[in-house]
């Protein structure tokens, strides 16, 4: 779903039934264009680099057409847009003068290789024009650093004088070019200075005098110079002519349909009629009209072009739009789901429906003398279902019929159906739950990559959680969902029915569909049980549950929990990769171990509760191991103030024995009445003062303040003589501070 929501809302419905690739980019979504799922060039992000790069491909394909293809695309490349103004010269003088002084690298151009001499002069003289152009052709004003009570010295507006020499020279040029070709580049070129020179009127009056050059070869160029020209209305604010220069470049030139449509502004229904009338034929009215549904009333495009040709290809993109726009209000979307995201997300809006859209598709239908008329069948009966007509049915046979061998549509009538199965179906009944079954597994099968099925799933998972809910199937309702809150009353004994229903033999298929939506299996849950005695450091009790499967309690530490530091740096034992690390299963049988070597191995009792006191100490809060919290319900993090409220706590996580070293002071202070040995004791003592720390962090001090006089006394006066009282000074900052106090 989440893949599906970068590019459109949540939807069933997917456009490109059309197969109308030509206005794909025009499908309803949320960024500025819709991007296929292999084809993002188009996004807001490098839409104008993507423009750019397309033009300089078809300029250099239109010169090598011009040239016969005796010119090499890359030379061209070259020339028009990496050469140095000063290289076009002599490549002029080396053609002109065989034999003139020129650069390997130049020699070799294939330019030099053309036999009409006055082709290949007409196009480096225009190579270099068009050259002296491109600082004023190219200027963007700088919004970073434009200082607006200044003129920026690099606009053209503010450099009229050196336009007018320059076009005057392109004018010139207009002339002595041979070719009708190289003259509407010229005518081009000139244009566009007036345009940017901010010479509006100029412009429009050039254009109309040059228009039997400009528009002689309907090519690039021909509708680059239509586009200044539209623009030129509009910052005369000449709307009704801008618009109808759009609509027309938006038909029939393809590579600049994206930026005509976004230059095509309609202001109010006077301007909007005088464009409709400039319209020469039914076809520019009907492109109007399709920009216009697309820009803001897909309805009311539909009808007029509808009336001027019912088998308009123009109809096909406003039809799939005006369906998907639909699906906006009737279907929840992102955004709208929060603590009521079941409700939301199970529910069809059926009185959001635009009754007004709904009819006009069904009488279209009806008549069927559309071009495709599967798009407005499979339209009607989707709009239809939403708004709770039980007509729909025969509107999406008579698609699947029209459609036939079409895998998309089928795709698209067959999820439509389901949907509806799974909207009209009631919990617990065993004829819904088996018709069912077949088809949801269709529907998680592979389909063509258009196919818009997670929004489907998500739907479908959400409306049977509600209604197995409703009649109180919890362990359904849970299993469908995905997610389990263990903030649910009754959370612990909902775990063991979990058991016991994933245990179940002979489950039915539709018990065991439920179940493979839970996001949880066995060990999973076993692993949440186990996590209260876990942090009770009731060891066995954890063990005990977890049971006898190797695998239950994969968690692995990241490092060493048995290995203690004056400070606690996690990322440094992390970092040593000599230390030995743990799987949550592991830990727990070391620590029953050393449980058990107290009560067996006297000798060693001091280590051993100095082992059990890290190994409490490391799966907290505060040491190197406290990923041992983790399970698909628990979470660690490195900010202790996430955790400080402890409302988040369940009858599960036990997350109070994830902050408290209590049990870790405990042991500290048995293997420091175990043993004699000075370093030994200095370390215990240390020990304990980190664990009544950590202790009033727990209680909300979060000031840094701390002090236990008992214990800094104690390793002051009995062990200053020992190597890691030392230790102490140089890492500890607290014992520092102490001393200096």
């Amino acid at each position: 779903m989440f893949e599906d929501i970068l590019n459109y809302p949540t939807s069933f419905f997917a456009p490109e039934i059309t197969h109308g690739n030509k206005y794909r980019l025009f499908y309803r979504s949320y960024h500025f264009l819709y991007a296929s799922p292999d084809n993002n060039k188009y996004d807001e992000f490098n839409f104008k680099e993507s423009y750019i790069s397309d033009f300089n491909t078809i300029n250099i394909r239109e010169w090598g057409t011009y040239f016969q293809n005796h010119v090499l695309e890359n030379d061209l490349k070259y020339i028009l847009y990496k050469a140095r103004l000063g290289e076009i010269d002599t490549l002029i003088f080396t053609v002109k003068k065989p034999g003139y002084p020129i650069s390997n690298s130049l020699s070799d151009n294939s330019i030099l290789k053309v036999s009409d001499t006055r082709s290949a002069l007409d196009f480096l003289y225009y190579a270099g024009f068009a050259k002296r152009c491109e600082k004023y052709a190219t200027y963007q004003p700088d919004d970073w650093y434009y200082d607006r009570n200044k003129p920026d010295t690099n606009d053209p507006i503010n450099k009229k004088d050196e336009i007018t020499l320059l076009s005057n020279g392109g004018l010139k040029q207009l002339t002595n070019a041979k070719s009708d070709f190289v003259k509407q580049r010229y005518a081009f070129q000139v244009l566009r200075l007036y345009f940017m020179a901010g010479e509006y009127d100029k412009c429009v009056q050039f254009y109309n005098a040059q228009k039997s050059i400009i528009e002689s070869v309907l090519n690039s160029i021909c509708y680059r110079a239509k586009g200044y020209l539209a623009g030129a209305y509009y910052k005369r604010k000449d709307f009704a002519n801008a618009n109808y220069l759009y609509s027309l470049i938006y038909d029939q030139y393809d590579t600049m349909k994206i930026s005509a449509y976004f230059s095509f502004h309609p202001q109010e229904e006077n301007d909007w009629n005088q464009t409709l009338a400039l319209a020469k034929t039914s076809r520019e009215k009907a492109a109007l009209w399709q920009m216009l549904g697309i820009y803001d009333d897909p309805l009311r495009a539909m009808k007029e072009i509808y009336t001027l040709d019912p088998k308009s290809d123009l109809l096909d993109l406003l039809v799939v739009r005006a369906v998907n726009e639909e699906e906006e209000k009737f279907i929840y979307q992102p955004g709208e789901y929060g603590d009521g995201y079941i409700d939301s997300a199970s529910v069809i809006k059926s009185k959001e429906v635009n009754k007004e859209l709904v009819d006009f598709l069904r009488s279209v239908a009806d008549n069927g003398n559309t071009a495709k008329p599967y798009q407005w069948d499979l339209a009607a009966g989707y709009l239809s279902w939403a708004s709770g007509d039980d007509a729909f049915e025969k509107y999406l046979d008579k698609a699947k019929a029209e459609a036939h061998g079409d895998s998309l549509v089928q795709d698209q009538i067959r999820l439509v159906q389901l949907v509806g199965l799974v909207n009209s179906g009631k919990a617990g009944d065993k004829k819904f739950e088996e018709s069912f079954l077949p088809e949801i597994t269709w529907l998680n099968g592979n389909h063509p990559k258009d196919f818009r099925s997670q929004a489907a799933q998500d739907f479908i998972k959400a409306n049977l959680t509600k209604k197995y809910a409703a009649i109180g199937d919890t362990l359904k309702a849970v299993c469908l969902a995905g997610e389990l809150n263990k903030q649910t009353k009754g959370f612990r004994r909902l775990l063991d029915r979990l058991l016991v229903f994933m245990n179940k033999p002979n489950k039915t298929g539709f018990e065991e569909y439920a179940l493979g939506q839970l996001l949880y299996g066995e060990s999973d849950i076993l692993e949440i049980e186990a996590l209260k005695p876990f942090y009770n450091k009731d060891f066995k009790g954890a063990l005990a549950i977890l049971g006898a499967d190797a695998g239950n309690g994969p968690q692995a530490t990241y490092a060493d929990p048995f290995v203690i530091h004056i400070n606690d740096c996690h990322d440094c034992d992390f970092l040593d990769k000599k230390q030995k690390t743990y799987t949550k299963r592991s830990f727990i049988e070391r620590m029953i171990a050393l449980e058990n070597k107290v009560k067996s191995d006297p000798a060693q009792v001091a280590d051993t509760y100095f082992l059990l006191a890290n190994g409490c100490y490391n799966m907290t809060y505060y040491g190197n191991s406290r990923v041992l919290y983790e399970t698909k319900l628990s979470r660690v993090s490195d900010d202790f103030f996430e955790f400080h409220d402890r409302s988040d706590s369940s009858e599960v996580d036990n997350m109070e024995g994830y902050f408290s070293c209590k049990k870790a002071e405990e042991y500290y202070r048995k293997a420091l009445a175990s043993s004699k040995d000075a370093e030994f004791k200095a370390k215990c003592y240390f020990m304990i003062v980190k664990c009544e720390q950590n202790e009033t962090y727990n209680q909300g001090n979060s000031s840094g303040e701390f002090s236990v006089p008992e214990y800094y006394d104690t390793l002051k006066s009995e062990y200053s003589s020992a190597k890691y009282y030392h230790e102490i000074i140089n890492e500890c900052e607290y014992f520092r501070d102490y001393l200096k106090k």
